[in-house]
């Protein structure tokens, strides 16, 4: 629209370079769209100008943008003849990074092609450029190129090196990304977590699990960095460095890089440079070097696999995932890797004499198979009045997936408490729901998640002495603008919390604020208390978590930039989101946001989190919570074992929900369901699954 308008003034006008440049910004509007059609048809208008007008750089990037429209495509042949118009015109004008980007173009696009000697030419020349210009953004693209292509060529030990490199070089420059506008974040993370995800996948082939794991732990800090734009997420992190068989082959690389720029350099010159020759010669020299220690490389591999995978692994585990397995006994750590067209498995657990180990299992599923099965699983979730019988159907298929394969493993070893890091779309499952045919997940072991290892602190646990874990209990009963009352808030709260009222009956000594009580005052005291259980409605805005927030009592919102001016609330153990859900997005989506306000509490080191995945209802929170506080002041069980205990006394019992929700969500491509005024029993999954814990489960 804005576009639009804008070439209407230059038209007006008569502005011709500004009616160029409106038009290619259309087109590339109407690319992101995937309307590619309509771009062509922008991009050639903006090309007549800018040939009309004598725009050389105007006419580049007209070139370039409709070789990466007709590339979408699928008309290779066509975006490789605009791509190599592109780099004429960059190399006449000087365009160094136009010059470097219509190089990796041209690779991706013989990559495409299956040409992949050419893909290598390219994407080397595009290299050199990229170093020459200290473009480390476009290098890092070009090292995960590099490696898309060596995997293509099965090349495996090789494409492995150039994905580190890629991880590495990205993780380096992490910083710049704050100086990006929002769509170009997104876009470069999108790319990283490819990256991450190949490498990732060629490491578990190999059975290189502990270096897995590793990647995994930085693609998920990736992701919350992209979704929460806060570069400092997860902390510092030193990419993935090479092992003693792979770092000799970056030397002979980098020599053949520097060759090339230097031939590059003579060649442009007219007449040659007089030391073309021997450049030439020196070239073949770096190119055979290289080509010696690439065969080194896959030779010394597959020997070391043959003998024990693990000699290829680096020799410490992440040190805060050993930490998570070793929390509590009968503990497993669980890491699904959703690809295109598999699943991986990845777990860690003790193993007796061996200690911790942590294996894998590829399951043949594909990324559309489970992100659909997801999808029809939580439709079928949120409506309390669907078939259970039908619903157990789905779930069984899911946990056929994510469960079966490792329970010989979980049964030999004990197991009882499974601590998920979960991907893409499984982020979207509530664990406690899925169904082994015979009785839901909750029923057989205690379950937590964590948004990563390294923000999980599983050294502190909620005291056995009652006394010690003090809770301010935070309400809103009465409705509020665009929010219904919520009437059983008055009951949890009272039920929960000992305050020093005579009538008081509370379960954890502690101070309430209700209603008019509960505002952002509320929290001057907060770090008094080991509890946080808030009790009200909750807005999330999956598209941006800014703008998300938690009604407070007088009507104002507690708001994630609230949260974050609240510094460091190392003192609060668990926050209790009795009202929060998250917003589900649909099954493209890569499910990031599932960590909704959580993210924001644990890096403001609270220990954990409970909170929601859907709209819930008010009657069967308020019961469950009530249970889990109960079970909490035993002093005898876990976080995680005192919500599976309540949540199975929910599934066993006989207690009834009528209408009234907490919480309000957007959802995309998954039509919502509404709570049914019909009274129901609360052992369907819609009222005590969506509550799940994040963090430290113990």
């Amino acid at each position: 629209e804005y576009h639009e308008q804008r070439l209407a003034i230059a038209r007006e006008i008569k502005d011709r370079l500004g009616e160029g440049r409106s038009l290619g910004n259309l087109g590339i509007a109407y690319y992101s769209l995937g309307n590619y059609a309509k771009a062509i048809e922008y991009h050639e208008q903006r090309l007549a100008i800018a040939r009309e007008i004598k725009d050389r750089l105007g006419e580049g990037r007209s070139l370039g943008n409709l070789g990466i429209a007709y590339y979408s495509l699928g008309n290779y042949a066509k975006a490789i003849e605009y791509h190599e118009q592109r780099l004429a015109i960059a190399r006449e004008i000087k365009d160094r990074l136009g010059e470097g980007q219509s190089l990796g173009n041209l690779g991706i696009a013989y990559y495409s092609l299956g040409n992949y000697a050419k893909a290598i030419e390219y994407h080397e020349q595009s290299l050199a450029v990229a170093r020459e210009i200290k473009n480390r953004e476009g290098e890092g693209i070009v090292f995960g190129n590099l490696g898309n292509t060596l995997a293509k060529q099965q090349q495996p030990e090789l494409a492995i090196v150039f994905y580190k490199q890629s991880v590495s070089v990205r993780e380096t420059i992490r910083g710049d990304l704050r100086k990006l506008p929002r769509e170009s974040q997104e876009s470069y993370t999108q790319t990283v977590a490819g990256t991450y995800r190949a490498l990732a996948d060629l490491l578990l082939a190999q059975g290189r699990v502990l270096e897995a794991q590793k990647v995994l732990e930085l693609l998920k800090i990736q992701e919350l960095r992209n979704y929460t734009r806060d570069t400092r997420a997860g902390g510092e992190t030193k990419g993935a460095p090479l092992n003693a068989i792979e770092a000799p082959v970056i030397p002979p690389f980098d020599n053949l890089i520097a060759l090339g720029i230097k031939l590059t350099t003579c060649e442009g010159q007219k007449p040659y440079c007089a030391d073309r020759d021997q450049l030439l010669s020196q070239r073949n020299q770096a190119t055979e070097q290289f080509s010696q220690q690439a065969d080194r490389l896959r030779t010394l591999a597959r020997q070391g696999r043959d003998k024990d995978p693990a000699q290829l692994q680096q020799e410490e585990l992440t040190v805060a995932a050993y930490k998570i397995v070793q929390s509590q006994p009968n503990t497993v750590l669980i890491y699904p890797l959703v690809l295109e067209d598999k699943l991986w498995l990845v777990y860690g657990l003790q193993a007796g004499k061996q200690g911790v180990v942590f294996a894998s299992k590829e399951i043949p599923v594909s990324r559309k198979d489970l992100s659909a099965t997801v999808t029809q699983f939580r439709q079928l979730l949120e409506n309390p009045n669907s078939d259970i019988k039908q619903l157990q159907q789905v779930s069984q298929k899911l946990y056929g997936w994510l469960i079966a394969p490792l329970r010989p493993q979980l049964d030999a070893n004990g197991i009882q408490n499974l601590v998920f890091s979960l991907d893409r779309s499984t982020r979207y499952v509530p664990i406690a729901a899925l169904y082994d045919g015979s009785q839901y997940l909750a029923q057989r072991f205690s379950l937590s998640t964590i948004l990563t290892a390294g923000l999980t602190d599983t050294q502190d646990k909620l005291s056995p002495n009652l006394a010690d874990n003090a809770v301010l209990g935070l309400g809103l009963s009465n409705a509020a603008p665009g929010f219904p009352a919520l009437p059983n808030v008055v009951n949890e709260l009272n039920a929960i919390v000992r305050t020093n009222k005579p009538d008081s009956q509370g379960i954890f000594q502690g101070a309430e604020r209700l209603n008019g009580d509960f505002t952002l005052n509320a929290f001057k005291d907060i770090l008094d208390y080991r509890i946080l259980h808030m009790a009200t409605h909750g807005k999330f805005d999956s598209e941006d978590p800014e703008k998300s927030f938690l009604v407070l009592g007088d009507g104002n919102h507690l708001k994630v930039t609230d949260i974050k001016k609240m510094n460091d609330l190392g003192g609060i153990h668990l926050v209790v989101l009795s009202a929060c859900e998250t917003a589900q997005g649909g099954p493209d989506k890569e499910g990031i946001e599932v960590s909704g306000l959580s993210y924001y509490f644990l890096t403001q080191n609270v220990k954990s989190v409970l909170a929601s995945l859907w709209k819930v209802n008010d009657a069967s929170t308020s019961r469950l919570m009530q249970q889990f506080y109960q079970n909490l002041a035993t002093g005898k069980m876990s976080k995680a074992e005192a919500l599976r205990q309540a949540q199975r006394s929910m599934i066993q019992g006989n207690g009834t929900g009528t209408e009234g929700d907490r919480g309000s969500f957007k959802i995309e491509s998954m039509p919502s369901s509404k709570t049914s005024a019909i009274t129901r029993n609360f052992n369907h999954p819609y009222y005590w699954a969506p509550f799940i814990l994040i963090g430290n489960g113990l």
